[in-house]
């Protein structure tokens, strides 16, 4: 068993992230419409190609709001393309901000820790056919080129940036595994794909069962489990273990939620990708995390 920031993960977790980091189709952004290949404008094509690994993979949320146009392509149909297409694409891509875009220095550093003597032949490959001055993409058929070790070594690292807290001593969680024999599984470690969410992840602990715990869970259905599970939202300064922490936007759409596991922990998850574990996490620290937010408190009565 591995760990990131001692949240454990397993091989086989690794090797189903593997599977789904790089996409088999590139989604390519454009500020202005490109003339040498088939593209849409954004705001045409079919919401329904925006899966969630996806999204994850080439972190759509992030992408500069000046891109108007998209391309999705064929590792071949981008490959079959001019040498300066190619690298106009690339540029254009790392001005855009589109996610599995990298410079070599950014991929050397997600190569840290491989004990490989031929980890600079391995970022060779990376970089073949899908690298301008010194911006490397990532695609399925030069992600699929470089060996296991090298490919588990950079999701680890790259999973590590988006992690800020350490999981806590193994004690701590230990602690909880009578009380919450159901969640004790899951916490401090990853999932096995993206989608499972907060909401879910809330849901399983107040049902005692983690029967929903991968899926990604509405807003709906989240607050009506909470009206069913007879939770109220109350007005009070106090902790206690069990209770539920939403936090909402400056529209009041529910944005987060975590459960008290006691008075100094609560079982958490900050978001709905691969990247995001479960984990047991202090409440101070869980308080940090959203304090852009206002917090409200739901209560069993």
């Amino acid at each position: 068993m591995k760990t990131i920031k001692r949240y454990a993960i397993s091989q086989e977790t690794l090797e189903k992230w593997n599977r789904i980091f790089v996409p088999v189709l590139d989604f390519f952004y454009f500020r202005s419409k490109p003339e040498h290949f088939p593209s849409h404008k954004i705001t045409e094509i079919n919401q329904t190609a925006f899966t969630l690994d996806v999204r994850t993979s080439f972190l759509t949320w992030s992408i500069d709001k000046k891109a108007k146009f998209i391309s999705v392509m064929s590792n071949e149909d981008f490959h079959a393309l001019t040498t300066l297409e190619k690298e106009k694409i690339i540029a254009e891509q790392k001005a855009l901000s589109r996610g599995l875009v990298f410079t070599e220095d950014e991929l050397k550093d997600l190569l840290k820790n491989v004990n490989l003597p031929d980890t600079d032949y391995q970022l060779e490959i990376l970089k073949q056919g899908a690298s301008f001055q010194d911006i490397v993409i990532l695609q399925k058929s030069n992600w699929d080129q470089v060996s296991k070790d090298v490919q588990h070594a950079i999701l680890m690292n790259y999973a590590d940036d988006w992690i800020t807290e350490y999981a806590l001593e193994p004690e701590i969680r230990e602690s909880y595994q009578t009380r919450y024999p159901e969640l004790y599984p899951y916490m401090d470690t990853f999932p096995e794909k993206n989608g499972p969410n907060c909401l879910a992840a809330v849901a399983s602990a107040i049902r005692s069962s983690t029967d929903d715990i991968m899926c990604w869970m509405q807003v709906e259905p989240f607050f009506h489990l909470l009206e069913k599970n007879h939770y109220r939202h109350i007005v009070t300064s106090s902790v206690q273990a069990t209770d539920v922490w939403v936090w909402f936007n400056e529209q009041d759409l529910a944005v987060h939620a975590a459960y008290l596991l006691s008075e100094k922990h609560a079982f958490n998850k900050h978001g709905q990708t691969m990247f995001n574990p479960w984990q047991v996490i202090q409440i101070n620290e869980l308080k940090k995390a959203w304090a852009n937010f206002s917090c409200k408190i739901y209560r069993r009565v």
